[in-house]
């Protein structure tokens, strides 16, 4: 029988702090949360490998080392409020569960559901899961100390920046061509300030992506 235990203690020993991951409460969520709990049932050995996996429609969770990366940038503290854009079947969302104070996400239909019931299922009950295009946010419940995008984007609209709090964090993968690279803004009054900090590639979300523009 697959030991998922120790097999998600070998990803944080073997794979995130190698990373370079530290933050002892980010740790500590990524040895309680199985992430077996929020893929499809035919993934669940691969819970604990450093791959991005595929959900359905097109949606995947990614790497967990990445994930923790992101993660460890956002600094995410107690009382903050944070939107998830993309969270798949919640694994981001789980992770963020005991770190922060609540958790919104948005996710398309068919995911959504799927994301709330894994959720309450296994205890979360400080997030709530919407249906909706991830590219409009969740202006309702907002606004947001923190923003997650897991994914890789080619830009990001102006609405969901406007749900950013001041002095709020935004995270994403930002994509050119096959280069990704992980940049984290902060808003200020004269706009986001945004600093990279490492390589990485992910799926680029379709939400995210810019219009070809045709040229005659």
């Amino acid at each position: 029988m697959f030991d998922y235990k120790k097999a998600r203690k070998n990803m944080v020993d073997n794979l995130i702090r190698p990373a370079n991951v530290t933050n002892q409460k980010l740790l500590l969520a990524l040895e309680n949360v199985q992430r077996d709990k929020f893929l499809p049932s035919h993934l669940a050995s691969l819970s604990y490998s450093e791959t991005e996996l595929l959900i359905q429609n097109g949606r995947t969770s990614i790497s967990p080392w990445l994930l923790a990366k992101m993660l460890q940038l956002l600094n995410i503290e107690p009382e903050d409020n944070v939107l998830s854009l993309a969270t798949g079947f919640g694994y981001s969302c789980a992770l963020m569960s005991s770190l922060a104070n609540f958790v919104v996400a948005i996710e398309k239909s068919d995911l959504a559901q799927e994301a709330q019931t894994r959720l309450i299922e296994n205890g979360y009950d400080n997030i709530l899961v919407k249906e909706g295009n991830i590219k409009d946010g969740a202006e309702k419940e907002g606004p947001y100390d923190v923003i997650l995008i897991e994914g890789a984007v080619e830009y990001i609209n102006i609405e969901i920046l406007y749900q950013l709090k001041l002095g709020g964090r935004i995270i994403a993968i930002f994509k050119e061509k096959n280069l990704g690279q992980c940049r984290l803004g902060i808003k200020t009054n004269t706009g986001l300030q945004w600093d990279n900090f490492f390589e990485a590639n992910c799926v680029l979300l379709d939400e995210f992506k810019k219009e070809i523009e045709f040229k005659l």
